[in-house]
């Protein structure tokens, strides 16, 4: 992945709780540990981070072994990890491996956030 394309942009929400981690392009061997990098910074950072994998166009098993990393140091550190607007191919992966248990899944970001702002009583 070159440097002017990262594989992933993090937008901090406005009111500091949670960010907004876009990944685009393919998820695979040669991006997964940058995402993995960038996400784990953003996960030690924020209390909620929502992955948006709506710019995704392939992912590899390297690619969701990240995902499956980056909930576990979510978990550990005591902090949400949530998936938003996976792909078909990042669905069925999340359904056939029983994945989509352990994440939060939303069909959009915007989802992800309303789910926060309700379980924050609105703050």
């Amino acid at each position: 992945m070159s440097p002017d394309h990262p594989p992933m942009r993090i937008a901090e929400d406005p009111e500091g709780r949670l960010a907004v981690a876009t990944v685009t392009g393919d998820l695979n061997v040669g991006s997964a540990p940058a995402v993995y990098q960038l996400a784990l910074e953003a996960i030690h950072r924020w209390p909620h981070v929502i992955i948006d994998l709506s710019g995704v166009t392939f992912c590899d098993s390297s690619g969701f072994n990240a995902l499956l990393r980056l909930r576990r140091r979510a978990q550990e550190s005591g902090n949400r990890l949530s998936l938003a607007a996976p792909p078909t191919q990042v669905a069925r992966l999340l359904t056939l491996t029983g994945a989509g248990t352990v994440f939060p899944v939303y069909g959009t970001p915007a989802e992800a956030r309303a789910e926060r702002h309700d379980q924050d009583g609105g703050a």
